[in-house]
């Protein structure tokens, strides 16, 4: 091959196996956060006062709550139309905007800026019904868990890939109101305000969440610092945290058996198992970094949740924990080996290695940037089969964690990837440049 060649693709390798190597989750699990929340809020990840009192409700937000409840006990009656009201009250240039008829009747509150709300307005709202929904019917059950509270039962045998649920957020608070404005009545205030807007029975559900300070601060505050998500409506003030009460029954674990990611275009939260499920076993979702070692994990639960996580992975006895933060600390290894393409030691053991320690510390939930950087790098040695093999796995892996939006454009590189290896710009790059 020729050298003037080689100075073209090299440089194209190097900037996909580093766009692939530092990838993350473009809404951020809490896996890899939009932004650190500051203390004391303890949110996961994720001014000029005015007196306000709780606002009252006026005659079109009676009508619009008896339309809700007449919706939930008559399923055939139309929901109420998509229309933005507010704004109902502000605490500096942030308001409280409603629309009980955002995605078919669910409804949503926000305390947001106008020009967000704008954002919102743009969002397809109208949301059929395959989007609410899950596998079946019986797919699981919220009961009881020794030493957690309530959580959600599978019900029927689930495989990787079925979805569970599909939700647009109840709640969504400007990631400014919470972090910059300093605590105050007025701030809460419009909390309890925004609260009330929330359509019945989807309020009953919001009130009925679990708080962490067992809302000793302020109730609503609690809430979202214990069960909220950040995500990013766009431009440069569109972070903010969301709120989807059904989604708060997972409880927590370091290796879960179901993954999530938020729908950008709908604000959709999606869950979708990604291991074999057995009924009788809890589903759960992670909302920490579990590429991180466990005292990692522990010390970002305590800051998060005031206690530091207590999920069977972080419950290890010490010497199985050390093993596996031994195979965590190898998986980055390899991975950063794998990201330089002039690393000279890279072959195809070493990508094997890399496949068994992820199915080792079971990481299904976080394992689309894995087999991504196995793909690619088989890809790059000249190894047709395998790189087809880990290409799909990995276009599948990034559509289960990030969702069929793919901001990154992931899943399209990995189908180009497996239907023609030695037609991508990286066939036997590795071997090339040696």
């Amino acid at each position: 091959m020729k050298a003037s060649y080689l100075l073209t693709l090299a440089p194209c390798a190097v900037a996909a196996v580093k766009h692939y190597a530092s990838a993350q989750s473009p809404l951020g699990n809490t896996k890899s956060c939009l932004w650190r929340p500051p203390p004391p809020l303890g949110l996961a990840c994720g001014v000029d006062e005015v007196d306000l009192s709780l606002p009252q409700k006026s005659q079109a937000t009676e009508d619009e709550t008896s339309s809700s409840k007449s919706r939930n006990n008559n399923r055939t009656v139309e929901p109420t139309k998509s229309i933005w009201e507010g704004p109902v009250d502000c605490l500096s240039s942030y308001c409280i905007f409603f629309n009980s008829g955002f995605a078919n009747g669910r409804g949503i509150v926000a305390i947001t800026t106008t020009a967000n709300v704008d954002k919102l307005k743009s969002i397809d709202v109208a949301i059929t019904s395959s989007h609410d929904t899950t596998v079946t019917g019986d797919a699981y059950t919220v009961s009881e868990v020794a030493g957690k509270g309530l959580g959600m039962i599978a019900s029927t045998p689930l495989r990787r890939g079925d979805t569970i649920m599909q939700k647009t957020p109840a709640l969504l608070v400007h990631r400014g109101f919470l972090e910059s404005i300093p605590p105050s009545q007025a701030q809460r205030n419009l909390l309890d305000a925004a609260a009330e807007l929330i359509p019945s029975p989807l309020k009953e559900g919001f009130f009925d969440q679990m708080a962490h300070m067992g809302g000793q601060v302020h109730k609503i505050v609690d809430i979202m610092g214990t069960n909220s998500f950040q995500m990013d409506l766009g431009g440069q003030d569109g972070h903010h945290y969301g709120n989807y009460p059904e989604v708060s029954r997972y409880n927590h674990d370091c290796r879960p058996n179901v993954v999530f990611y938020i729908d950008k275009e709908t604000l959709m939260h999606t869950t979708t198992v990604v291991r074999q499920v057995k009924p009788g076993e809890e589903l759960t979702i992670s909302y920490l970094d579990p590429l991180k070692p466990r005292a990692h994990r522990r010390h970002r639960a305590h800051l998060a949740w005031g206690f530091g996580c207590a999920c069977p992975q972080c419950s290890l006895p010490d010497k199985e924990a050390d093993k596996s933060d031994e195979r965590l600390e190898e998986i980055a290894r390899i991975e950063a080996q794998l990201a330089d393409i002039y690393d000279k030691k890279v072959n195809v053991k070493m990508l094997k290695r890399l496949a068994a320690l992820y199915e080792e510390e079971r990481l299904e939930a976080k394992v689309a940037n894995g087999y991504t950087m196995i793909a690619l790098n088989a890809n790059m040695l000249g190894q047709e089969k395998m790189a087809k093999e880990y290409a799909a796995r990995a276009r599948e892996a990034v559509l289960l964690e990030h969702g069929p939006a793919d901001t990154g454009g992931d899943a399209a590189a990995m189908a180009d990837l497996a239907r023609d290896p030695k037609g991508h710009f990286t066939w036997r790059a590795r071997i090339n440049t040696r």
